[in-house]
């Protein structure tokens, strides 16, 4: 199926075909991928295991060319890591009906370095890829339209470009697009979480300072804020304290269990933990659906 697209640049008026996007999934990623994919003219196939859809999870997986597993990743209740059963079990079902084929499996979801690249490892006939999200729930929709990078971790160049000509149709030629391997790609989103909530972190500790020396600390963040190295994002104090949410407690925790599985010095992020458990008046994390799950058996 073909459609006609036009866009400044040298392919103007070019013929570009339609992709059969599948979609693991039907939470706010699910739904953003999903529904951005659509925006765009493409044909979008979902199924989800609590959510009732036109779809079951062999046709979506027949019908696209793209699988994408948009699936929760939640922390242990003991804080011990990540819980990546519902990954594994998704993997499990759909990698041994697409092997030898040439559908590729995205991993959207947030999991920790090294677990696609196991993945590869236990189905070696299958075309894995990591292509992590940098969506804030507020703007999810907003946020995969125009996205400030894209990253795509893969085993070959082929899978790579094949995921990189369907974003840069998606976005346009200018579009920051990041080609890496599977790890490298799982790494960046942790980065990225971890060192935005640091920085909430900092903006908490200076606040108190500044209360205590009886100045406004709104006045001195606005005037840190524009330098272009620090910039004003996650300096806002709220009156909660610290960071809450599904995504940075969950993404700490298990980027703190990883390192220390590595036996690799973790006592900044252990500081950053421990300190918003110690100042966040409400760990709204606790009650939010997927975001924590059972202990560590």
């Amino acid at each position: 199926m073909l459609r006609q697209k036009s866009h400044d640049g040298p392919n103007f008026d070019t013929i570009v075909p339609v992709a059969n996007i599948g979609l693991i999934g039907w939470g706010v990623v699910g739904q953003a991928v999903g529904r951005g994919f659509e925006i765009k003219g493409h044909k979008v196939h979902w199924w989800d295991k609590y959510k009732k859809g036109p779809y079951s999870l062999d046709k979506v997986i027949k019908k696209s060319e793209y699988i994408f597993l948009c699936l929760p990743t939640p922390m242990f209740s003991d804080e011990s890591g990540i819980d990546l059963s519902i990954i594994d079990g998704a993997v499990a079902k759909i990698a041994p009906k697409i092997k030898k084929t040439d559908k590729i499996l995205v991993i959207k979801s947030t999991v920790i370095p090294g677990t696609t690249v196991s993945y590869k490892k236990k189905y070696p006939d299958v075309n894995f890829a990591m292509n992590p999200e940098f969506l804030t729930e507020s703007n999810a929709l907003g946020d995969f339209l125009k996205p400030d990078r894209t990253v795509i971790g893969a085993f070959s160049q082929q899978i790579s470009a094949r995921l990189a000509s369907l974003y840069q149709e998606l976005y346009g030629p200018n579009s920051k697009i990041f080609l890496t391997d599977l790890t490298t790609a799982e790494m960046v989103k942790y980065m990225s979480n971890a060192l935005l909530a640091t920085k909430i972190i900092f903006a908490n500790e200076m606040y108190d300072l500044c209360t205590a020396l009886g100045i406004k600390y709104e006045e001195v963040k606005d005037m840190v804020a524009v330098d272009p190295r620090i910039g004003p994002s996650h300096l806002n104090v709220t009156t909660l304290r610290g960071f809450g949410g599904k995504c940075f407690p969950k993404d700490i925790v298990a980027l703190i269990g990883f390192a220390k599985g590595k036996k690799v010095d973790h006592s900044l992020l252990k500081t950053v933990w421990e300190k918003n458990l110690k100042i966040r008046k409400e760990r709204d994390w606790e009650e939010i659906a997927w975001a924590v799950n059972k202990k560590r058996k």
